[in-house]
């Protein structure tokens, strides 16, 4: 099944009832959309389109879209950031809905997940970082070039995107803080290995992403047996896993923990309830510049 993400037009900040719109997407994190997701939707409204770089060559490739949503009435300044993000959960509720050839989910830039009072339910949840992780193009990248590369390493992303699924479904079955043992770290550590070495022998400088994913602990898909409760209580305290040094001096790192937060209530039964990403201010150095 191909991956989709609705993602926001820009950083957003605040809680369900106040929000901020603040810097927009840049080029380097468009890139890592298109490189790690299949199908990238980006809503904007009739109030005020914020549009991201490159925008008429990015819609080009045929990878991302921007769906208008309509509002009518008077908007101030904060009303309108709001409804971006309303744009954004109102897209994002007819896809899950009725989109089912696609495995959709909310993502945004930033800290936490903003998600409106209007769709959202209180959960708990687990939330696991991967910290400097995914590498992404640095500079002057075209996106047909990260497309290209897309295609010929269809392989390598696929397998990251099943270790990284396969990760999630160990941590949320098997509350074990020596995860480090399990087959599903080795594999993960391997498919990231696998994908520092390719991506170095296409671009001469690369950067890191973080990812982080709000998982639900009371899906269908936890382990028969596992009380969500029981899960909860084990992952309250926040650990850290170090995957070990990939590339560079950045060092992988899973976190897991605990919490009961809003969570986009569209998505109550999917095992992903939302996604988080920021790029690392570390740069990869290219290949030829190493010690």
């Amino acid at each position: 099944m191909k991956k989709g993400v609705i993602a926001a037009p820009a950083r957003v900040s605040g809680n369900g009832a106040q929000f901020r719109s603040e810097q927009g997407l840049t080029l380097e994190e468009l890139r890592y959309f298109l490189l790690y997701w299949d199908r990238v939707v980006i809503p904007t409204t009739n109030l005020v389109h914020l549009a991201v770089p490159q925008e008429e060559e990015l819609l080009s490739t045929g990878v991302v879209t921007r769906p208008r949503v309509p509002f009518s009435g008077t908007f101030n300044g904060e009303l309108m950031a709001r409804a971006q993000l309303l744009a954004q959960t109102a897209v994002a509720t007819d896809l899950i809905k009725k989109d089912r050839s696609t495995d959709w989910a909310l993502h945004q830039i930033g800290p936490e997940l903003i998600v409106p009072d209007e769709v959202s339910i209180e959960k708990q949840l687990i939330r696991v970082d991967l910290v400097g992780s995914l590498p992404v193009p640095k500079g002057d990248v075209p996106f047909s070039d990260i497309l290209e590369f897309k295609e010929r390493r269809k392989a390598e992303l696929a397998q990251l995107h099943q270790t990284i699924d396969d990760l999630y479904m160990e941590i949320l079955s098997s509350p074990d803080p020596s995860l480090k043992s399990k087959q599903s770290i080795a594999k993960f550590r391997e498919s990231i290995e696998s994908l520092d070495s390719v991506t170095r022998e296409k671009w001469k400088s690369t950067g890191k992403f973080d990812l982080s994913v709000e998982l639900n602990i009371s899906g269908k898909e936890v382990a028969a047996g596992v009380a969500a409760g029981a899960v909860f209580d084990f992952y309250t305290n926040l650990f850290t896993l170090p995957v070990g040094t990939l590339v560079g001096a950045i060092a992988s790192v899973i976190k897991v923990r605990a919490n009961s937060t809003k969570s986009f209530e569209p998505s109550k039964e999917k095992q992903v309830l939302g996604y988080l990403a920021s790029a690392r201010s570390e740069n990869i150095l290219p290949s030829n510049q190493r010690p």
